[in-house]
């Protein structure tokens, strides 16, 4: 499958989006949309680029945390409703779920679906397109802008758009500087059992070394404490940059095992 060189345009992704307004979420796994599955942001997510399903799972996984998300707190309800994320509604057909969305906004239906239900969907498109504004193509040589990279620290009004986003934020950075602190602590660890007598640690290299341990064995511990806060709010998934990983293996991205 191909990977976009840059973002098709904002009305286009929202025509695509309207076969998954169809149907709800999850995204049906029938689905071959090159504009949607193709979208720089989506590929980024996928495990392996060339599995269409595993661009279905990560375009799913997106869609669901960009409406989690979405901008308008008036609409943000209506918007859950209608792709069919908001309890309740999964599995329920589009009528009913117009009919529920146009309630929440407090809206007639034939109002909604005219009017509101074009706005919520081009909303979501341009989530997606801005999303995919902070990837580049694998392969390219040309690194992105920094206030572009999914690596950066920099803080974007998005983060901070509201309460909801900016706890998930926080909660976010707080997790990977344990992952980083941990990583850290494994590595002064096995240097400490290598090199016992590096001339920059005091000369008691032992109690260092059980000094070292028992940092690495609290970053561990912490580590284990923000997967389940972040586990129980947010789900199973954790972005950093260009990537997602299972909360199960962040502590074996750190380095860690227990043998060691």
């Amino acid at each position: 499958m191909e990977t976009q060189v840059a973002p098709p345009p904002v009305e286009d992704i929202a025509k695509a989006l309207r076969k998954i307004v169809a149907t709800g979420l999850p995204v049906s796994p029938s689905l071959t949309d090159e504009t949607l599955l193709g979208l720089r942001g989506v590929v980024a997510r996928s495990i392996n680029r060339d599995d269409r399903l595993g661009r279905i799972k990560a375009l799913d996984e997106l869609l669901a945390r960009l409406l989690v998300h979405y901008p308008d707190d008036t609409l943000g309800e209506s918007a859950r409703i209608l792709f069919a994320i908001a309890p309740g509604y999964r599995g329920s057909n589009l009528t009913t779920r117009r009919e529920a969305a146009a309630g929440a906004a407090e809206r007639e239906v034939d109002h909604f679906r005219k009017r509101i239900e074009p706005e919520i969907i081009t909303g979501v498109a341009w989530q997606l397109h801005r999303d995919s504004q902070n990837y580049i193509p694998r392969g390219r040589s040309v690194p992105p802008p920094l206030e572009a990279s999914g690596d950066s620290p920099t803080i974007r009004a998005g983060d901070v758009a509201n309460k909801e986003a900016a706890e998930h934020e926080e909660l976010l950075s707080r997790l990977w500087a344990h992952v980083y602190a941990l990583r850290a602590e494994i590595l002064r660890v096995e240097r400490l059992k290598n090199w016992p007598h590096d001339p920059t640690e005091p000369t008691t290299s032992e109690k260092v070394l059980v000094e070292a341990i028992a940092a690495r064995d609290y970053e561990v511990d912490a580590v284990k404490v923000l997967i389940a806060t972040y586990t129980e709010r947010y789900g199973q998934r954790i972005a950093h940059g260009d990537a997602e990983f299972n909360t199960e293996a962040l502590l074996r991205l750190a380095g860690w095992e227990s043998g060691l």
